[in-house]
C-alpha cells in the first residue's frame, strides 16, 4: 500500500488528516469531536457511531510512519450494550448496577421504586401482563432520565435510578411525576409505584446511601404507597 493509498482510505472514510514521517503520521484532526463513552472500554462516540483509537505501522519507501485512525466498532458496541440490559426492561441488569456503583464519585441522588400490589397484577391478569407492566415502567424511565443519569432492573418490580444531580427536590417531583406517567399509561389497571430517594455525597458509602433510599421505600409503602419518600434520619426511629 502506497502512502496515496493511505491518504484515499482516511479522506474516503471522511477525516482530515496531517503527515509526519519516521515517528508520526496520519492522524485525524477531528478526534476532538469524539466524547468517551463509558459503554466498553476505551470507546469514543462521534454523530452517534462508536469508535476505537487505533494504530498501526507501516513502512513505505523505506520510511516508517505510524497510523493513527479510528475503527468504526457501532455494531459491536450495540451487542455488548444488549448483553447489558434487562430484556424486559430495557434497563441496565443487576450485574451492570453493581459495576456502575462501584464508580460513583460525584454527588448524586439514589432512587429507589417498587411497583405497588404487583403480585396482585401477576395473580389477576397473569404473568404474561406482569412482564408487559415490568417493560412499560421500564420504557417510562428510559424515556425520562437524561444520558448523564442510570437506570437499572435492582430485582422484581424494583428499579434503581441514580439521578447526576445534587437537586433531591428536583429529583422527587421527577420522581413524582414519572408515577403519575405510570398511572395514566397503565390505563385501567390504575397501577402506581412507591420510591424512596436519598443522597449520595461522599459522607456515607453509596451501599449506605442505598440502604436509606430503601428504608423510605419501606416507609412510602408503609404510608400509604404511591408516593416518594426522601430520607432523612427521623425514619430511622420505625426501624427500631
Amino acid at each position: 500500500m502506497s502512502l496515496e493509498n493511505v491518504k484515499q482510505l482516511l479522506s474516503d472514510f471522511g477525516w482530515e488528516y496531517k503527515i509526519s514521517s519516521n515517528d508520526f503520521v496520519l492522524y485525524s484532526s477531528n478526534y476532538q469531536k469524539l466524547i468517551k463513552e463509558e459503554i466498553y472500554l476505551d470507546t469514543y462516540k462521534y454523530n452517534n457511531l462508536y469508535f476505537k483509537k487505533k494504530i498501526k505501522f507501516i513502512e513505505i519507501n523505506d520510511i516508517k510512519y505510524k497510523i493513527e485512525y479510528l475503527e468504526d466498532v457501532t455494531s459491536y458496541i450495540g451487542f455488548v450494550t444488549n448483553l447489558k440490559k434487562d430484556k424486559l426492561t430495557g434497563l441496565y441488569t443487576r450485574e451492570e448496577i453493581e459495576n456502575y456503583l462501584k464508580k460513583i464519585k460525584r454527588n448524586s441522588i439514589v432512587v429507589l421504586c417498587d411497583i405497588d400490589d404487583f403480585k396482585k397484577v401477576n395473580d389477576k391478569y397473569g404473568h404474561q401482563i406482569g412482564d408487559k407492566v415490568l417493560t412499560l415502567l421500564g420504557k417510562i424511565i428510559r424515556e425520562n432520565i437524561r444520558k448523564s443519569d442510570f437506570g437499572g432492573r435492582y430485582g422484581g418490580e424494583e428499579f434503581l435510578i441514580i439521578f447526576d444531580t445534587s437537586n433531591i427536590n428536583l429529583v422527587k417531583k421527577r420522581i413524582d411525576e414519572l408515577n403519575k406517567k405510570f398511572n395514566i399509561e397503565s390505563k385501567e389497571m390504575n397501577l402506581t409505584f412507591s420510591a424512596g430517594i436519598s443522597m449520595f455525597n461522599g459522607t456515607k458509602t453509596i451501599t449506605e446511601t442505598i440502604k436509606n433510599s430503601d428504608e423510605a421505600l419501606y416507609y412510602a409503602k408503609r404510608n400509604g404507597k404511591n408516593r416518594s419518600v426522601i430520607y432523612d434520619e427521623s425514619l430511622k426511629s420505625i426501624f427500631k
